[in-house]
């Protein structure tokens, strides 16, 4: 996909140069992300050209607190500041920002090993622990409405909405799978205390974590990248959701318990739990993904997009795993850190 730039190489070469003083020699275009990437001198720096939804002080933003967590040595890129101290700038409508190269590659999702899956864990602890001490008041991912009567309903309606768009001989797994959410659904609003869901704990958090955020070298993190997300949620749907991109055990949408538990273990060793968030962890994952038509909307408008539909099938197997078995991941993980839960005032 060609993505349009505000820049030619000349007038990279000249911005960077009346910006940050820097003379150009090399730039090699990168075809990753949806931003425009610009290596530069052989690999020296990485320039950034965001897209046009988003605004400085967003961007602002999320330097600031990836600044506050270099602080406390966590695995962020380092941005480079121009000559007037400024962390980003605006060149033709574009916020623009420049920081060190990232020597290192990417993995694919559930493609990690268990030492890779233990230290996604506990590197997402060391990052919640920083973002308790933050300055500044981050935005509040107000989950509670995934989880309401009127939002499931809502929800329910949407997934009929695709049902009706569709016949089960031309779209067989995609309408089986569309009315097996609606059940779940259905079971959600009578069988789940949403009552007991709001004493889930609230924190500081990356806001969208997960292995595809990680650049490694030599199989550990050397930076974990995109705070553009960073909010206020409860904490244990960044655990949950993190764990079930990175695991090569729920490649297939079923989840290792045992794993599950070894990487909520890691995690509390830097941030404590309450026993709400342990029982109704998997539930708020499982009611989350039975809320999003995504995937099965964009291959139902286009049919050529197959990747998309291909993820939508994985979240729905996941989504069958978690209502079979949400209860019994629950009693696993209390029994087994029922120690370390918060029980103070509950």
């Amino acid at each position: 996909m060609i993505k349009e730039t505000v820049f030619n190489k000349e007038t990279l070469i000249s911005v960077i140069k009346e910006k940050y003083g820097i003379d150009i020699t090399e730039i090699k275009k990168l075809d990753r992300g949806s931003a425009n990437l610009y290596s530069l001198n052989n690999d020296t720096y990485i320039l950034k050209e965001f897209q046009s939804k988003y605004t400085k002080d967003e961007i602002d933003k999320e330097i600031m607190i990836i600044n506050h967590l270099k602080k406390d040595d966590l695995l962020v890129p380092e941005y480079i500041t121009t000559i007037n101290k400024e962390y980003s700038f605006i060149y033709k409508e574009k916020i623009i920002t420049m920081q060190k190269f990232i020597d290192g590659y990417t993995m694919g999702s559930n493609t990690a090993n268990y030492d890779q899956m233990i230290e996604s864990a506990r590197e997402l602890g060391g990052i919640v622990k920083s973002l308790e001490s933050l300055e500044i008041e981050l935005p509040i991912n107000d989950v509670s409405s995934w989880y309401s009567i009127e939002t499931i309903n809502e929800s329910i309606e949407k997934h009929k909405v695709l049902l009706d768009k569709i016949t089960k001989e031309d779209y067989p797994q995609i309408f089986k799978d569309l009315e097996d959410k609606i059940c779940m659904l259905e079971y959600a609003k009578s069988n789940i205390n949403f009552e007991e869901m709001k004493n889930l704990t609230s924190m500081n958090t990356h806001g969208d974590y997960s292995v595809l955020q990680f650049i490694y070298k030599n199989g550990e993190i050397k930076a974990i990248i995109d705070f553009v997300s960073a909010c206020r949620m409860p904490i244990v749907w960044e655990v949950i959701r993190s764990y079930s991109y990175i695991d090569s055990e729920a490649k297939d949408g079923k989840i290792d318990i045992n794993n599950l538990v070894n990487y909520v273990k890691e995690f509390i060793k830097y941030i404590k739990l309450n026993k709400y968030d342990i029982k109704y962890m998997s539930y708020l994952y499982l009611i989350q993904l039975l809320s999003s038509t995504f995937g099965y909307k964009q291959y139902i408008a286009d049919n050529s997009k197959t990747r998309l539909l291909e993820f939508a099938f994985f979240r729905t197997r996941l989504c069958k795993y978690l209502f079979d078995n949400a209860e019994l991941i629950a009693s696993n993980l209390e029994k087994e850190i029922s120690e370390e839960i918060d029980n103070s005032g509950i």
